[in-house]
């Protein structure tokens, strides 16, 4: 079945409704994902607007010093973590194509006394950073909500240096996994389940883009109850998933991984 269900136009405008006004009630996603130790790092303004669906820092190996680009800023939580580990001699370009997120990221970068944090309204489609001048790019639970993978990718591996990595979380979904009663719900996209790709597949858009060594070293089944936690997934889509899914599959609609790549030199 075809995963584009809709037109990129129309996905772009369903999840800048869906972000916009997302409630700041989503700790407990943050809770989930990051240690305690972490949360100290953060100011609760981007804990209480955390909707990440793993956490690839962990696997991203940050450097002193180097250039990170965060696709989908979001309410700020890993461009702060990702900003203290880069330290002041290295900048995070928080990138989103919402100024509501923006302004999140902004000022929760003030209150964590960060100045090497850069927002940049863009769309991941066209990044507005210039070829070559990127170390890192990282994102977590962003590149599903686009129509054009394999563009984002391109447009990774297009900023990123000889050499550049990509560390990012995103779910999962195998081919036919969920009937299309949920797939062509709305709240099913803006959760990025319905746009999900299954792991194969976003290891091939990978390579195609120029990424080598592929590593995934993280997964972890998303399971309904999980879905709950997220206010993008409606009441209504929540009951469709426990009605139309066998009881065996509730533990896991999807499947959060972190995947791992570096840029060949070639494709400069």
């Amino acid at each position: 079945m075809n995963r584009d269900l809709m037109y990129s136009a129309e996905v772009r405008a369903l999840v800048r409704d869906a972000y916009r006004d997302v409630p700041p009630t989503t700790a407990a996603v943050a809770r989930k994902l990051y240690s305690e130790e972490e949360l100290q790092l953060v100011p609760a303004s981007a804990i209480d607007r955390s909707l990440g669906v793993a956490n690839h820092l962990r696997y991203a190996d940050i450097r002193p010093g180097e250039t990170i680009l965060d696709l989908g800023c979001g309410g700020g939580i890993d461009t702060i973590l990702a900003a203290r580990r880069a330290g002041p001699t290295g900048r995070v370009i928080a990138l989103d194509f919402l100024p509501e997120m923006l302004d999140r990221t902004t000022r929760a970068a003030a209150e964590a006394g960060l100045s090497n944090i850069e927002p940049l309204e863009a769309e991941m489609e066209a990044i507005r950073c210039p070829d070559d001048s990127v170390d890192l790019v990282i994102s977590n639970g962003v590149i599903n909500l686009s129509a054009r993978k394999a563009r984002v990718l391109a447009e990774c591996a297009r900023v990123l240096r000889p050499g550049g990595r990509l560390c990012v979380s995103d779910l999962t979904v195998d081919q036919d996994d969920l009937p299309p009663e949920i797939l062509t719900q709305p709240a099913a996209w803006a959760g990025c389940i319905a746009g999900a790709l299954a792991e194969a597949d976003f290891v091939h858009k990978l390579r195609k883009a120029g990424f080598t060594g592929v590593d995934v070293p993280h997964r972890e089944p998303l399971s309904i109850d999980d879905c709950a936690l997220y206010p993008l997934f409606s009441a209504d889509v929540i009951a469709l998933m426990r009605s139309l899914l066998p009881a065996d599959r509730h533990h896991r609609v999807a499947v959060a991984i972190v995947v791992r790549a570096v840029v060949a030199p070639a494709q400069h």
